[in-house]
């Protein structure tokens, strides 16, 4: 069976015994910037998703079940914090699409620390009856002894890179992006032809030329008055990057890397038409289709490798949390129903308990008739019969 299973990941995979970081090359479109995940990060699109990615799920508070587990993941090792060792792990699997960290233990087994490692560094191996990950620093390491962070993969064992496999849309972004840099370096030379009725010769056009370069051109000049002599005239070149063209490439490279990371393209650049009603249900989309998947995909790590019989979960109310008034006004709602007490409601908001306030009220229009009842009334202080 295990034979069995190593010929099909083989078959899959090629002719590769090893997976590392260095995907097979394909060609790039003669003159496009060439992306890597290295180099990624300079687009602030990108920087602006994978960071949101990184950070939100750093600071969502974690909880291991186990207790060992639960705290080595708030102090990893001796030079980060668990925020710092979530949000960096996290930002290498959304570039590269793996990330690694070394699990120490005791010879008895009890865990000690969690150490990164170079992505470069790793690579896995299935020529063997058991997948082993080959690294510069520790030599082979068992697949239990590595926590492993992936993004989507086709075996389900390395993880591929969301910046490679998208490549062609990023090279677009660059492209656009250096195309607009050029057209700032020039901004001070207005793209103007001049336009003769008569022929000029060529030692006539290179004169006007210069002296207008030399005359109106930049900033030091603006304002000067340009003279036109003999029916010349002056008309403006418009460029395919210009005004309209300029914001309709940039709104195309953001809604392509919110597509790539699955982040509202309102989180990544500014959109006004955007109503609060629409922006919640954003912040409540991002989060279930985006960063519950990096939820799970650490949850189901930590389980395999540091809390074999426990459970890890992540409290991402915090993220989509209602506003304090759309808060009180459900709580409000589930008191007077009855399905809360009021220290039900109080705790909820991370108030202490009060005397008095543990027995359910239901509100007069809530109520079904017949019979004695606590309608309206407070039962800490007696039913409605003590009144009659």
């Amino acid at each position: 069976m295990r034979n069995m299973l190593r010929s099909l990941l083989q078959r899959w995979l090629g002719h590769w015994g090893t997976h590392g970081v260095i995907l097979p090359t394909s060609f790039d479109v003669a003159g496009m910037p060439t992306i890597t995940p290295g180099t990624a990060l300079a687009y602030t699109p990108v920087y602006r998703a994978a960071s949101l990615i990184a950070n939100d799920v750093a600071r969502v508070p974690l909880d291991v079940s186990e207790r060992t587990a639960n705290a080595l993941l708030q102090q990893p090792n001796r030079w980060q914090n668990g925020f710092e060792f979530r949000r960096s792990l996290t930002m290498q699997a959304l570039l590269y699409g793996n990330a690694f960290a070394v699990i120490n233990r005791t010879l008895g087994g009890e865990l000690l620390e969690l150490l990164p490692l170079d992505i470069e560094s790793v690579s896995l191996d299935l020529t063997k009856p058991e997948p082993v990950y080959k690294t510069r620093l520790y030599g082979d390491v068992p697949m239990s002894s590595m926590l492993h962070l992936r993004a989507v993969g086709l075996d389900g064992l390395w993880g591929e890179s969301p910046v490679r496999l998208c490549r062609t849309s990023l090279q677009i972004l660059a492209a656009q992006e250096n195309s607009q840099l050029e057209v700032m370096k020039n901004a001070g030379n207005p793209k103007l032809a001049f336009v003769h009725p008569g022929p000029l010769s060529e030692g006539a056009r290179q004169s006007i030329s210069e002296k207008f370069l030399q005359h109106h051109a930049g900033a030091e000049n603006a304002g000067k008055p340009l003279v036109l002599a003999e029916g010349m005239r002056v008309e403006r070149i418009s460029s395919t990057l210009d005004d309209a063209g300029i914001a309709a490439a940039r709104r195309y490279s953001v809604e392509d890397v919110s597509r790539i990371y699955g982040v509202p393209t309102s989180y990544l650049s500014e959109h006004s038409a955007n109503a609060y009603g629409s922006m919640e249900w954003l912040s409540r989309m991002y989060v279930d289709a985006c960063l519950q998947h990096w939820f799970s995909t650490w949850a189901a790590e930590i389980v395999a490798k540091l809390a074999p019989f426990g459970s890890a979960t992540f409290d991402a109310d915090m993220i989509s949390r209602p506003s304090l008034a759309e808060q009180m006004a459900a709580l409000r709602t589930g008191v007077e129903s009855g399905v809360i007490t009021r220290n039900e409601a109080r705790e909820y908001l991370n108030l202490g308990p009060l005397d008095g306030l543990d027995e359910p009220i239901i509100a007069k229009n809530m109520g079904t008739g017949g019979g004695t009842t606590n309608l309206g009334s407070d039962t800490s202080a007696g039913s409605v019969d003590d009144f009659a």
